[in-house]
Order: structure tokens, then C-alpha cells, then sequence
């Protein structure tokens, strides 16, 4: 099995792979959300914790790394770049020994194309990459924003009072006809001082067994209507192991070179 899919089939297992939607570029003034549950209160106070609406679609762009940590070791999967003003998007992946993957999106997630050490990939080649691509994006920025896509068309909110205690809020988020795999369930649990996502638990579609991570490691990132936190680290309980989604930053600005030159530079 090439490197590249050894790394991505790594991920899968540790991390629990889920495909979920990447935030389409959303106006600077949304639009107010009716919090009608409790639920949807607690899935605010996330929201809130994290920065706001405001100052998450006014963020200008995202760079970031998602890989995984066992025993201390890191293996990062794939960088990532985002233009959200602008819906371009660049990511990198390992294609094996001295190769990267490279996909350009100029319009996510319908124009791109994908590269090999700069090389235009054609064909049934290309297209496989493009779909890896897509999937990284959506898998990978889901574990990083899970905060920002509480509210998003699809989701279902449910509070789930048997799960909750003391210190933490606990709702089960579903999906209906939402991304690539909508049998997916997730638990969210809400510490109740801060707002903040502590853990959370989730089954795949098509699997019975429940995966669990801590959400820690927060980060700030300026954005023009104030900060955005997010988190850094996944600890799997019960193993060795981290989801990581680090190396953090939020461009002021971009050159468009990004989304045009196919050399691996992330």
C-alpha cells in the first residue's frame, strides 16, 4: 500500500475519519439564530466560547496541519490553506518517500485541480487525487471547527440530560442527508463556566463502536471583528494517541500565488 494511503488509513482508524461539510463563505453580518432548545442554547454558549459568529466569518484565512500524534511521535497527514473571503483553498498531503500531493482549489469544491511534486496529475490519476483532496478538507476541517458548524443546514441538536452532570452540558448531534456519511452521531460535552467543548464522542456510520476525545490546547487567532479559539488537540481516552490540529494562523492577507503555483511550499 503506497505511503500516502498508509497515512490516510492511519487517520481513519485513530481519528475516527468523519466527512463533513466545509463551511462555504458565509457574510460578515449573519443572520440571528432562534435558540429554541436547550440545545440550541448550549450549542450557542460553544459558539460564543470559540469567538462568536462574527468574528469567525470575518476571518480572513486559515492555515493549519492535521495529523496525528502516538506515543509522542508526529505524523502530520496533510497542511491546509484556506481563503475564506474568497473560497480558495489550498492542501498538501505526503504522496510517499521525497513526494507531496498538491490540490488547488479556485473555487472549493467544484474547480481544482491536483498535482505531484508540481505535476499536473491527468486522468483517472487526477481524479483520484481531487477526491482525496475533498475529503481531506472535509474530514480534516470538521475535527478543527466542529464549533462553527453547529448550526449549519442539516444538524439536529438534542440535549441529552442523562449525559450531562455537574460540570459539563451534553448534546448528541445527527444529520439529516447532510455530507457524505449522515448516519454519523456525535456527543458534545459542554463545559457549563466556560462554554467551551470538552470532549467529545461519536459512532461512524455502518460501526456500533463509540470513539471518545478531549478537546484541548486552545488557541487565539485576530480576526477583524475580535478572537476565534480554537483547539489544538484531540486526546483519544484511552490510548496513546492525538488527533492534532495545530500549527494555526490566520493570514491577514494572501498572495494569489498560493492558489497558483502547484509547488509543494506548505
Amino acid at each position: 500500500m503506497p505511503y500516502r494511503l498508509l497515512a490516510l488509513a492511519f487517520v481513519l482508524l485513530l481519528a475516527g475519519c468523519t466527512e463533513r461539510p466545509t463551511p462555504e463563505p458565509a457574510p460578515v453580518e449573519p443572520s440571528p439564530i432562534a435558540l429554541d432548545t436547550k440545545a440550541d442554547s448550549v450549542a450557542m454558549r460553544v459558539v460564543a466560547a470559540s469567538g462568536g459568529f462574527e468574528a469567525w466569518h470575518a476571518l480572513p484565512a486559515l492555515r493549519f496541519s492535521f495529523g496525528v500524534e502516538r506515543d509522542g511521535v508526529d505524523r502530520i497527514a496533510a497542511r491546509h490553506l484556506w481563503d475564506k473571503q474568497g473560497n480558495r483553498y489550498r492542501v498538501e498531503w505526503p504522496g510517499g518517500e521525497d513526494s507531496t500531493y498538491t490540490a488547488l482549489f479556485t473555487a472549493w469544491p467544484d474547480s481544482g485541480r491536483a498535482y505531484l511534486n508540481g505535476t499536473s496529475l491527468e486522468g483517472s490519476a487526477g481524479e483520484v487525487a481531487m477526491a482525496s483532496a475533498r475529503s481531506r478538507t472535509i474530514n480534516d476541517t470538521y475535527w478543527l471547527l466542529a464549533p462553527f458548524k453547529l448550526f449549519d443546514d442539516g444538524v439536529t441538536r438534542t440535549y441529552v440530560p442523562d449525559s450531562s452532570d455537574a460540570t459539563t452540558d451534553a448534546i448528541q448531534l445527527s444529520f439529516d442527508s447532510v455530507g457524505l456519511t449522515p448516519g454519523d452521531r456525535y456527543w458534545l460535552f459542554v463545559d457549563k463556566e466556560t462554554g467551551r467543548l470538552v470532549r467529545w464522542t461519536f459512532i461512524l456510520e455502518g460501526d456500533t463502536t463509540p470513539r471518545s476525545s478531549t478537546w484541548t490546547g486552545y488557541r487565539p487567532l485576530d480576526s477583524p471583528q475580535g478572537q476565534v479559539m480554537l483547539s489544538a488537540r484531540k486526546e483519544v481516552v484511552g490510548a496513546p494517541v492525538a488527533v492534532l490540529t495545530d500549527e494555526l494562523q490566520a493570514p491577514a492577507s494572501l498572495d494569489s500565488t498560493w492558489f497558483t503555483d502547484p509547488t509543494p511550499r506548505l
